[in-house]
Formats: structure tokens, C-alpha cells, sequence
């Protein structure tokens, strides 16, 4: 199926320029996804691995019947970690996103967010953007204080890469305590408890074997690896 795009020029309030894109099949769309990308993609036409899984994944989503809304984010350092500010600068852009495109939206609408992409979307979640979704899927996002959710939604899925380790260490003060690493088998279920709405809602831990932060392949070649694509598709659901 032909992947048909649309591509918008607006500013944001410090009135900065960024794109915003619509994907759409040829018919009408059963769907509507809001694609989150992470750190590392600030344009939605780069050509680093994460932009190709996230280009992969929009043609997959509308050749099964879905548009897919994404738009330019503020570059950052990837040597840094990511802030507030940074969660704050995306989570405006998403809210403009789903407001100009608030008219055409079609059928179910899922937001899926990748690392600092799903935080920004938490984000939204709490301040109640949209007012309701009908899936939210969050993408290798550690969720490390309790997160009330004022938007009404029926189910979030946690998507993780079997191989993205997430290490803390003991405070400054305090030398007394080694570095502790965990797996997602562990703080997927910690941060799948922080999650708190105001209404009930279906919360999933998923995790793709021999796949790293944004789901790619690492470790050792004879791993066993999950397709992200079709494993992300499926949680989305509703498209067909």
C-alpha cells in the first residue's frame, strides 16, 4: 500500500519552525496513532536507526488502515541526560499536534511514545491531553515516581527491550552501597505500579527479547531477536 504524506510548517510559542506530518493510506483511515519518537530523532525525515524503525513502523500502521500524526522535536544532546525542560518542549509539540489534526481524527486513537517521547506523553496524560485515547503504548519508559493520569483511556501497554538495563547508584554522601542494574523483568512491574488514573484502566509489561532502549537489536549476534514492528502493530490494535 502507498504510504500518502502531508506535511505542515509551524512555530512553536519561543517560535522556533518544526514540520508536522500526516500519514495516510489511500482510503479512509480506520485509525488515528500519535507517533512519539525518542532523543535521538528530532526530524521526522532523518536517517539514523531509530528514524528507520520509526519510518518502518508508520508505513506498517498505515498499510494496515491507521494515520499516523508526527512532527519535528527540538534537537538535544544525546550525551546528556534528558530534563524536564526537554519532556515539557515535546509534550507542547504533541498537544499542538493533536489539536491541529483534532478534525480529522478517524476511529480509535492510540499514543505511542518512544523513551523521552513516552515521558513526554506521560506527561500530557497528567495535564489530561487528549481528554481520551483509547491506547496508550509507552516504549522502553522507566516510570520512577508514582504518575496520576487525568486522561481517560482503556489500556497502557510498558514495551521493553529484553537487553535495556537501567543502573543506579548510591547518593554522593553515601559510598556504603554498589551500583545496582536491573532488567526490565524487574522495573517494568515498578513502573507499571506508579501509573495511577483517575480512572481504571488495563496496564501491560512487555518485553521483546534481544532488543535494547529503543528496540534495537544489540548484544551478541547469536541472541534470539523479537521484530519490533509487528510487536508494536499488534499492541496498537484496531487498525484493520
Amino acid at each position: 500500500m502507498i504510504t500518502h504524506r502531508r506535511i505542515q510548517w509551524r512555530r512553536d510559542p519561543a517560535g522556533a519552525a518544526y514540520r508536522t506530518m500526516r500519514s495516510f493510506p489511500a482510503g479512509p483511515a480506520h485509525a488515528t496513532v500519535l507517533l512519539a519518537g525518542p532523543g535521538s530523532v528530532s526530524a521526522v525525515d532523518g536517517d539514523g536507526r531509530d528514524d528507520r524503525l520509526l519510518d518502518a513502523l508508520t508505513r506498517r500502521l498505515v498499510a494496515d488502515g491507521a494515520q499516523v500524526l508526527q512532527c519535528d522535536m527540538p534537537a538535544r544532546d544525546p550525551r546528556t541526560p534528558s530534563t524536564a525542560a526537554d519532556q515539557r518542549a515535546r509534550a507542547d509539540r504533541l498537544s499542538q499536534l493533536l489539536y491541529a489534526h483534532g478534525h480529522m481524527m478517524r476511529g480509535p486513537l492510540t499514543l505511542l511514545g518512544f523513551s523521552l517521547g513516552g515521558q513526554a506523553l506521560l506527561r500530557l496524560l497528567e495535564g489530561g491531553t487528549p481528554r481520551r485515547a483509547d491506547r496508550v503504548v509507552l516504549v522502553g519508559t522507566v516510570v520512577e515516581e508514582d504518575s496520576f493520569l487525568t486522561s481517560r483511556f482503556t489500556s497502557l501497554d510498558l514495551v521493553y527491550g529484553s537487553l535495556d538495563l537501567v543502573g543506579y547508584v548510591a547518593d554522593a554522601d553515601d559510598d556504603s552501597l554498589p551500583p545496582a542494574v536491573f532488567d526490565p523483568g524487574m522495573y517494568g512491574d515498578w513502573s507499571a505500579s506508579r501509573l495511577i488514573g483517575r480512572r481504571s484502566f488495563e496496564v501491560g509489561v512487555h518485553v521483546l527479547e534481544g532488543l535494547g532502549h529503543t528496540l534495537q537489536p544489540c548484544g551478541p549476534g547469536s541472541v534470539p531477536r523479537a521484530d519490533p514492528v509487528p510487536a508494536l502493530t499488534a499492541l496498537v490494535g484496531g487498525t484493520g
